[in-house]
């Protein structure tokens, strides 16, 4: 069951900064409660007996300065905070269960061009049981818009409903993005096989279907409709180069493969072209779609 809170990873790292300030943006029309957690990293080993203390002790400090900062930022908030020692990926998983979101930065290993290569982050979005954010550390203004990928799935439905509010909730634009690229045929290089070249009408159906409503919810909304050539993982990091967020569903596996985000939303949060906001649905919508699963497969098995 989702309770009205917000969690918020802290490390002690400069990305800390981007990561809060966006969570207190995000909670306070909303009159979330915010909870800030550092987590003491011992993924590499357990931290001798003689540095806890300390290590502790600098965490809290740390975390004292986060939580003035947040209450001089958003006073009428209810600000918690919590020191935990492990590994950040898991207790943070652990801590967000129920939560609205979870917001922790890049954690960034280093950059390429434009692009910050994040493999902490892509861990924890993936570890995490609910909706993630991903911030960035940045020294410019916050972008400009938001760019949200369709695919047609329930799972992207949940993503573009974030982000049509992310982005009325701004007065920017909404740019629903659908990547089409022709398949590749797995057959002799002699083989004719008439495959689709281009998008149809059942491509574009699919975008129209992903937005529909969003009219009547956001009057004020300014939409923008795309269908783009190109793999998502590429096209949807362009395309939102310089926007406020980026936002997609997440495919991920469960079992022995929850560790993938799928293969989208993975590469998205390693490269990190802004902020990402890898949307899952709350655990209520999720049983509705499965129980809606099992009816049709029901009738289809009564009905063969």
């Amino acid at each position: 069951m989702m309770n009205k809170r917000i969690v918020v990873g802290l490390s002690g790292r400069p990305t800390d900064e981007g990561a809060m300030r966006w969570a207190l943006g995000y909670a306070a029309p909303r009159r979330l409660e915010v909870d800030l957690v550092h987590v003491v990293d011992e993924t590499w080993g357990e931290i001798p007996a003689g540095f806890r203390g300390s290590a502790r002790a600098q965490a809290e400090t740390e975390l004292a300065r986060d939580v003035a900062e947040a209450v001089r930022r958003e006073p009428g908030l209810v600000i918690h905070s919590t020191v935990l020692v492990g590994s950040p990926t898991s207790a943070l998983a652990k801590r967000a269960a129920g939560a609205e979101l979870l917001v922790v930065g890049s954690h960034a290993l280093g950059r390429f061009r434009d692009y910050v290569f994040s493999t902490r982050a892509a861990q924890i979005a993936a570890r995490a049981p609910g909706s993630v954010v991903v911030v960035p550390e940045r020294t410019q203004s916050p972008g400009r818009g938001v760019v949200v990928g369709v695919d047609g799935s329930d799972l992207s439905l949940a993503a573009v409903r974030f982000a049509a509010e992310e982005a009325d909730r701004h007065g920017e634009p909404l740019t629903a993005v659908y990547c089409w690229s022709a398949p590749t045929p797995w057959t002799a290089e002699t083989a004719v096989i008439d495959w689709p070249m281009e998008p149809d009408d059942s491509d574009r159906l699919v975008l129209a279907e992903a937005v529909a409503g969003l009219a009547a919810q956001y009057p004020d909304l300014d939409l923008d409709l795309r269908l783009e050539l190109g793999l998502p993982s590429e096209t949807l990091a362009r395309v939102a180069a310089g926007a406020r967020l980026l936002v997609v569903g997440s495919h991920g596996r469960h079992g022995l493969q929850r560790f993938w985000l799928g293969s989208v939303s993975q590469v998205i949060v390693l490269t990190m072209p802004c902020p990402v906001a890898v949307i899952r649905p709350a655990p209520s919508e999720a049983a509705s779609r499965a129980a809606e699963s099992g009816a049709t497969a029901s009738g289809e098995s009564s009905s063969a």
